[in-house]
């Protein structure tokens, strides 16, 4: 039975560990308890204010990038009818129209507006983040969780990877792992963060089409490899590249199915939303399987996402377990609604 209280201490975890700059815009849910209005629609309008503020900001950038850009017309006048040379003589021009270089001042007024800039939009990356993340957990079912504080040094980390995340997807990845630590300190590594942070949308769907074939901490290989359709060689070596699986290259190996039973063999698998229970009369210990296994990064990524099982290779998975003289039965399994799936 999920617990709300749990709810709202989790989302105080959330905004305590915020400062009123990085606030500045949008209010704790606290402050909008007091105001007596539904946090939904403060929310909207908040929202609502920063995207307006981020258009303004991109039209902003846009009209200065495009006065840079543009030539006057006594500069076009001056150079239009040239037919240029490897060396060319301005001695009778106006040194003072042909070279208008600036100043240091205004390179430094450039420097600073390009900082305002660029500080603004990271802050308003973070800021929808955080109303991201907040409407993740009040969509979850908690039982149970971490009241210590968030590591300074993994959230200053985790701040400084997501502010550079602008597409939507991706950003619910980067939700996604603050809700995690935020239930569970230590949960995510460093590492993996860093592993994030060079993501783009092909990563996010190939993570997607991994969390469909894991079973656990594994990949049920020669199911995989018998479809071939399914099978791209590429994906996994590169996969094994950065550290996500191993047992592409080199040896092939296997992952120990270990019964949980003396009478016979038992043993269970989650994959995805089915869970497969596997069985057999005949009395032994362990069943071996071939296997891509995950890594302890691999399994904190795949941890981050829900989707539906790939349903013709679940089939070949039970087919190869039938030939091994298993029988096995496969049924429903409850995923974390508070996982999100990237398209």
């Amino acid at each position: 039975m999920s617990n709300p209280i749990l709810r709202i201490q989790l989302l105080r975890k959330l905004w305590v560990h915020l400062t009123p700059r990085e606030m500045f815009g949008i209010s704790p849910p606290d402050k909008v308890q007091r105001s007596g209005q539904p946090l939904g629609d403060v929310r909207r309008k908040e929202l609502t204010h920063l995207l307006q503020i981020e258009k303004q900001l991109h039209e902003l950038r846009r009209d200065i990038s495009s006065q840079q850009a543009s030539f006057t017309a006594t500069d076009k006048e001056s150079t239009k009818d040239v037919a240029y040379s490897q060396f060319i003589d301005f001695q009778h021009a106006d040194s003072e129209k042909v070279m208008r270089l600036p100043d240091i001042d205004k390179m430094l007024s450039n420097a600073d507006d390009l900082t305002r800039y660029e500080s603004l939009e990271r802050l308003l990356r973070l800021q929808k983040l955080y109303l991201l993340t907040e409407r993740i957990i009040l969509g979850i079912e908690l039982n149970e969780i971490d009241k210590g504080p968030l590591d300074r040094r993994w959230f200053n980390r985790w701040k400084l990877n997501a502010c550079e995340i602008s597409n939507g997807p991706l950003q619910q990845l980067w939700a996604r792992i603050l809700v995690r630590e935020l239930r569970n300190s230590g949960s995510c590594s460093l590492k993996a963060l860093g592993y994030l942070s060079g993501f783009s949308i092909e990563d996010a769907g190939n993570l997607n089409r991994l969390a469909s074939w894991a079973l656990g901490d594994f990949v049920y290989r020669s199911a995989l490899q018998a479809l071939s359709g399914h099978y791209d060689s590429e994906l996994f070596e590169k996969l094994e590249e950065h550290g996500i699986v191993r047992g592409v290259f080199g040896k092939v190996l296997s992952k120990a199915l270990r019964s949980d039973s003396d009478q016979g063999f038992h043993a269970t698998l989650i994959i995805a939303d089915k869970r497969l229970n596997i069985t057999s009369v005949q009395p032994r210990t362990e069943l071996h399987v071939p296997a891509y296994m995950l890594t302890s990064v691999g399994r904190e990524l795949l941890a981050l996402v829900a989707p539906t099982v790939d349903q013709d290779y679940l089939d070949q998975v039970v087919q190869d377990l039938h030939a091994r003289g298993m029988s096995v039965d496969v049924v429903e399994n409850d995923a974390d609604p508070s996982a999100l799936q990237v398209c």
